[in-house]
């Protein structure tokens, strides 16, 4: 029984075991660039009074699906955040997404928040302010 035991614990550990030749890499997204229309001044992305609208860049490695979150400033504000948009993969070379907003308000002093989306996550932010 003993033999029996062994065999069959040796066996299931050789079946969820890879193959020599195949290799397991545990792929988590990577943003490699995030911008918009306008530079940066400082921390804040300074959008011009009047803007209808605005285009957000990213390039991201190893990611499916970016997410766009609008977030108010402030503390402990990510459950009053509001989905945007979000852009998917179009094929395998395709390592840019993008979203352009119409702006609904007439100022802004909020953080956008993207999500890319894989095997796991990676997250960044950009602060925007219109006055």
């Amino acid at each position: 029984m003993l033999i029996l035991k062994s065999f069959l614990a040796l066996n299931l550990l050789t079946a969820i075991q890879p193959a020599e030749n195949q290799k397991v890499i545990s792929q988590t997204p990577k943003i490699i660039s995030f911008y918009t229309d306008y530079p940066k001044d400082g921390i804040w992305v300074q959008i011009p009074k009047g803007t209808k609208k605005i285009t957000f860049n990213v390039k991201a490695d190893i990611t499916e699906t970016v997410l766009f979150w609008l977030i108010p400033t402030g503390t402990q504000t990510w459950n009053q955040r509001r989905l945007i948009g979000y852009d998917i993969k179009e094929d395998e070379g395709d390592n840019k997404f993008s979203l352009t907003w119409i702006i609904d308000r007439p100022f802004l002093f909020d953080h956008l928040h993207i999500q890319a989306l894989g095997e796991g996550i990676a997250n960044d932010t950009l602060n925007l302010l219109m006055e």
